[in-house]
Formats: C-alpha cells, sequence, structure tokens
C-alpha cells in the first residue's frame, strides 16, 4: 500500500471522529482538502446546482478530412458530452451554422456575433465550437551528433471552446494532441497524404474521449449564469425555469454590465461589473421564473444573474 491510499484509510477510520468532534462544514471542507476529488463526491452531499442549456455546433474541418469524418466526430462528441447529468445539450438547426461565419476558426473561437445572438434567443446558457486542426508537420533532429537521427514529425490536434452567452465571453478553452513520427527516408516513400488521412481518423476519436470530461468538468465548475428578463414595479423575471431545475427560494447575486471589449466583428462585449444585490425566486416555470428583491438594487432587464447555491 503507498502513501497516499495509506492516508486515504486513515482519514476513512478517522472520519467519525472529526463529525463528531467538529461542525459538519468544517468536516466538509476538511474532506474535500484530504479526499480525492472523486471521493469527495461521492462521500460528501452535493451542492444545489443548475443545469446548463449547451448549444453544440459542429465541427469546423480545418483539416480536410471531408464531411463523413467530420460529421461522425461531431457526432460522437455531441453523444459523449449527453452522458453528463449538469447539461442539457442541444444542436442548432441545418442551415444555421457554417464555417465560412468563423472569423478565427483556426482558434476555435466564436467573433460572428449573430450565433451568440441566434444562441442567447433559444435560451442557451453557453455554446460550444470545436475545430479539426490542419496536421502540422515539421522535421526534427531527435539524435545526438554525431548519431543524427532526422525524422518527420505530424502533429494531430483539435481544439475545442465553450463560449458563455451572458457575457460573451470564452468560457474554457482546450487543446488535445498527439505527435507522429517517421524517418525522412520512409516519410519519402509514402503517400504523405493518404498517411494523414490514416493517423488522423485513427487519433481524432481518442482526443474527442480525452475532450469530452474537461470540457464538461469546465462548465460545471463555473456557476449558472443568465439574465434578468423583465422587471415590473417589485417583480423580476428571470430566464431560468424547471427545465434547469431551479426551486422556489432559490436565490441569485445581480450585476451590472461591466466595462466592454469590442470584438472582432466590431460589438461590444460586455463583462460583469459591480455585484449589486440579489433575488430570491418566488415562482417557477418552465423555462422562466419570478423573483423578488432581497437585497440591494434597483434591478433592471438585462443585468447579469448569478446562481447562489
Amino acid at each position: 500500500m503507498n502513501v497516499k491510499s495509506f492516508s486515504e484509510l486513515v482519514f476513512l477510520i478517522l472520519l467519525p471522529i472529526f463529525v463528531a468532534t467538529s461542525g459538519c462544514s468544517t468536516t466538509e471542507s476538511l474532506t474535500r482538502k484530504v479526499l480525492p476529488k472523486s471521493w469527495a463526491e461521492k462521500i460528501l452531499p452535493g451542492q444545489p446546482y443548475l443545469k446548463k442549456h449547451v448549444m453544440v455546433f459542429p465541427l469546423i474541418d480545418q483539416a480536410g478530412l471531408g464531411p463523413e469524418l467530420t460529421a461522425k466526430l461531431s457526432h460522437q462528441f455531441y453523444d459523449l458530452l449527453k452522458k453528463s447529468p449538469h447539461l442539457l445539450l442541444h444542436e442548432p438547426p441545418d442551415g444555421v451554422f457554417s464555417s465560412s461565419s468563423m472569423e478565427s476558426p483556426q482558434f476555435g473561437v466564436v467573433t460572428n456575433s449573430s450565433l451568440i445572438d441566434f444562441a442567447e434567443g433559444l435560451g442557451m446558457n453557453d455554446l460550444i465550437i470545436g475545430v479539426l486542426n490542419p496536421v502540422e508537420i515539421s522535421t526534427q533532429n531527435t539524435g545526438w551528433w554525431p548519431f543524427d537521427d532526422w525524422r518527420k514529425i505530424y502533429g494531430v490536434s483539435i481544439a475545442i471552446n465553450v463560449i458563455n452567452i451572458a457575457s460573451k465571453t470564452l468560457l474554457v478553452t482546450n487543446l488535445e494532441s498527439e505527435e507522429f513520427s517517421m524517418s525522412l527516408e520512409d516519410a519519402e516513400e509514402q503517400d504523405e497524404e493518404t498517411y494523414i488521412q490514416q493517423i488522423s481518423r485513427e487519433t481524432l476519436p481518442e482526443l474527442m474521449e480525452d475532450q469530452a470530461p474537461i470540457v464538461e468538468q469546465g462548465l460545471i465548475a463555473k456557476p449558472w449564469t443568465g439574465r434578468i428578463s423583465a422587471v415590473e414595479n417589485k417583480t423580476i423575471m428571470i430566464n431560468a425555469g424547471k427545465d434547469v431545475g431551479l426551486q422556489q427560494g432559490n436565490r441569485f447575486e445581480v450585476f451590472t454590465e461591466g466595462k466592454s471589449i469590442p470584438s472582432g466583428s466590431g460589438r461590444a462585449i460586455y463583462l460583469f461589473g459591480a455585484n449589486i444585490g440579489e433575488l430570491k425566486v418566488t415562482s417557477v416555470m418552465e423555462k422562466h421564473s419570478l423573483a423578488e428583491p432581497v437585497s440591494g438594487g434597483p434591478f433592471k432587464a438585462k443585468q447579469f444573474i448569478r446562481f447562489k447555491p
């Protein structure tokens, strides 16, 4: 038994003593520090959370792999994320998305504001764009003089980015890649295009398997954010309802629109501003809810809201 396993066993044996001698909050905090994250999530009661509506756009094929493989990988990624109980996934209707509308697709960053506006109009919290990057080819000397070993290196990669709809900012970005190498002599004898197609077909499904949990954890780790839809007297409508798991009595922090940053398309992106108060949900509908002020204000339509567990 290694040291880490032994320490975890000792902690589990002593856990009842901690519970008896400490308050619940102290025990929970200590448990999260000592146990691995996966253990802590199983042993400790989970914090309240809201599901997130996430629109997953088809992958952008910058690698020249063709529509068949690109569609297959897009469906694989969607199906992997769909397993998460924390996410409500959506695909855009046919004809809405085109890779030609992307100003910086090689980085997987959405700069076309119409896509964000479209997703926001459908009540999305986040949108996901993935890019199949062109295979990077380089030549490197992997040996030491006088035993030079010149090899050709092929890098296969995929970038996945998540954009938060409320703030219009990049929430998660992750690049997964793998390299292949062969001697210059072998490289000269083989059909490079065929080889690139081969390693891409073999590698990209595995990279997609690696991407899915990272994107899921990134989405879960960030608080649920939305906006105030309307305000009438002291009644406030917010864009969250039963569909995301909202319950009467849940609370939200409210933020003003902060500084604006011009995007590549010329549109202003507003960051979260000052925390001006708190709301409590009084009535829950399917996709919207009514809330009342708890503190602070004044509250106005389009102000940011953030779920408070």
